[in-house]
């Protein structure tokens, strides 16, 4: 009988520990939150732009649409921090990945723009198209804000 009694303990011990939530984490890796092909790109925000402008349109003018909607203000933040990312290095963008998935409240942009860079971190498959062909595209273009 006692045999049984250790069966069942050690059941409800293991049922007890896979049915526990474990501790919540984030970190950042080569492809979450941002992905690689952009922290590790060589082309300006401008090229990148116009890259995805031709490669993913439909990536691109719902970004514009959103960007247009918000405050003059808030359009220039946003050109500002991701100019800022664009100009650091793969380790200050790797450590920037890192801070914005270990902390909610890193990126104060995102408080009034949610979606401030969606068309640079967000999808995979834009970002890959878009780094894939922006160094084929001038260097500075500011008509690429201009939709």
């Amino acid at each position: 009988m006692s045999r049984n009694k250790f069966a069942m303990a050690g059941l409800a011990a293991a049922a007890v520990l896979t049915l526990t939530p474990g501790v919540a984490s984030a970190d950042a890796t080569d492809e979450y939150p941002i992905p690689s092909n952009m922290l590790k790109t060589t082309c300006t925000v401008d090229q990148y732009m116009a890259a995805v402008r031709d490669t993913n349109p439909v990536y691109y003018e719902r970004y514009m649409i959103d960007y247009n909607n918000k405050s003059p203000e808030v359009q220039q933040w946003a050109r500002d921090r991701i100019t800022w990312f664009f100009s650091m290095d793969y380790a200050g963008r790797r450590q920037y990945s890192e801070d914005t998935a270990t902390n909610a409240f890193y990126e104060t942009l995102a408080w009034n723009w949610p979606n401030w860079a969606k068309l640079f971190f967000n999808n995979k498959g834009v970002v890959a198209h878009g780094t894939k062909n922006c160094a084929g595209y001038p260097a500075a273009d500011p008509g690429v804000w201009v939709w």
